[in-house]
């Protein structure tokens, strides 16, 4: 897209698609009284902008720095300290694969393993072309006699094994986005 190149050390880093304005039109519900309440309101306003986003970029993250008064060193090891909160933007797809206790005994390693292998990407991250976003639930989604179980795009796709991972994937990149009948297990 003709992007400036990252800094040293951000290599990796999203260029930001976020309008900082509307950054600023959001932090103006968070207008603390002091200092103490500012470090309060932190937490607060990055879920706001991550919420109405999809991620909170660093250009963002350093306007909340600015509007609560605090260093933009606070607020990125908020950011990244916290899982919930994402740096870079989503696939067009994303992904949430179980790898509790059911699921892992089901296969689900083998699963995260051929992201890995055939789709380039583990945990968190987005493949190069944009089109899926994993993040493995190391905790349990409750759909255990379904294990291994994913959340794709908000369907719920269970009995899973690497063909039909693949299988899945392929389909719903595919249709552009859109599923159809048949499509979720």
């Amino acid at each position: 897209m003709g992007e400036a190149a990252p800094p040293a050390g951000m290599t990796g880093i999203v260029q930001s698609d976020i309008d900082l304005d509307v950054v600023r039109s959001i932090l103006q519900r968070f207008q603390p009284r002091d200092h103490q309440e500012a470090q309060e309101l932190i937490l607060g306003a990055l879920q706001e902008v991550n919420e109405h986003f999809g991620y909170v970029s660093l250009e963002a993250a350093e306007v909340v720095a600015e509007h609560l008064g605090t260093t933009a060193t606070r607020v990125y090891a908020l950011l990244t300290f916290y899982a919930d909160f994402r740096t870079e933007p989503r696939g067009k797809h994303f992904m949430l694969l179980c790898h509790g206790m059911s699921c892992f005994v089901g296969g689900s390693q083998r699963l995260v393993q051929e992201l890995k292998d055939r789709w380039g990407i583990e945990d968190g991250e987005t493949t190069a072309d944009g089109e899926l976003t994993v993040q493995v639930v190391n905790g349990c989604l409750g759909v255990c006699d379904r294990a291994p179980y994913c959340v794709l795009d908000g369907h719920s796709v269970g009995e899973l094994t690497v063909e039909s991972l693949n299988e899945t994937l392929q389909r719903v990149i595919a249709a552009g986005g859109s599923w159809k009948d048949g499509h979720h297990g």
